[in-house]
């Protein structure tokens, strides 16, 4: 009698995507967005083939710094969404399915079913990195999202705030318990800095990410300052920001190699218990 196969199966469209990483932050408001954004284009202007998923379905604001709007969505002959393709990237979000000024009231397990939709249900095609920028929080929708969504590995986003790196440890003992891999942790909004001074102030506490990577073992990614931008520049393109992002990328890449190395390559098949 055959055994039953109790292993994710990988939707048809993400099985020539190789690595998928998660951006989560169990505290919203700390810049994740933004982070998923800047690390997708570090990657993209590495020379790799980048995916973006917005899959923040209570405050998608991806579409924003991207400058797209639901009109620009295609579907194939099969209903699979084409994605856009922004700054040299692929890129969905669910602001551009629920539209910019609708609320967004569902239930937990019809936002894991909507975020797991809009993963499958995208033609996504080769692709070195899929960048997932997670819903902020630990409850059941992140629990189902880590459970399904077939990761390779998740990086975690703090501010030093206390309240942040409170709420952050609850973060990364739901993501140790899954048994998914953490590449690193980026502690944002470290401090903020004039353009005309050399005083840094800690606006938010001073080394909370730091020492909470330290407390569980993490490499520290960065530690990303809070800058000046005029009205006509964008978060994306500051190049102190740039330059940060190309670090951290680079460390992305070398920890998913060797993650890649201790076992079999492409996306895990993760084994889910009953």
């Amino acid at each position: 009698m055959p055994q039953p196969d109790n292993k994710l199966r990988i939707p048809e469209t993400l099985r020539n995507v190789k690595s998928i990483i998660g951006i989560f932050s169990a505290k919203g408001g700390v810049g994740k967005s933004a982070i998923s954004l800047q690390l997708a284009l570090a990657l993209k202007d590495k020379g790799l083939k980048i995916g973006l998923v917005d899959a923040d379905i209570y405050g998608p604001s991806q579409p924003v710094m991207l400058n797209s709007s639901p009109g620009e969505l295609k579907l194939t002959k099969n209903e699979i969404i084409e994605p856009l393709t922004k700054e040299g990237i692929k890129f969905i979000s669910m602001g551009l399915i629920s539209g910019e000024k609708m609320p967004v009231i569902w239930r937990g397990p019809m936002v894991s079913g909507a975020v797991m939709q809009l993963l499958s249900q995208t033609e996504w095609g080769e692709l070195d990195y899929l960048i997932v920028d997670t819903p902020p929080g630990t409850g059941d929708v992140q629990l189902t999202l880590l459970q399904r969504i077939p990761l390779t590995s998740a990086v975690v986003v703090t501010t030093p705030q206390k309240v942040s790196v409170s709420d952050c440890k609850k973060g990364i003992e739901m993501i140790n318990k899954l048994d998914v891999p953490i590449s690193g942790l980026i502690e944002n909004m470290s401090w903020f800095q004039p353009d005309s001074m050399e005083k840094k102030y800690y606006l938010f506490g001073k080394d909370g990410g730091k020492e909470l990577a330290k407390e569980y073992s993490l490499e520290l990614l960065a530690q990303l300052p809070l800058v000046e931008l005029d009205e006509d520049s964008d978060l994306q393109n500051h190049e102190l920001l740039k330059k940060e992002f190309d670090k951290i990328s680079t460390k992305l890449m070398d920890s998913v190699k060797n993650l890649k190395d201790k076992r079999s390559g492409g996306i895990p098949q993760i084994n889910i218990t009953k």
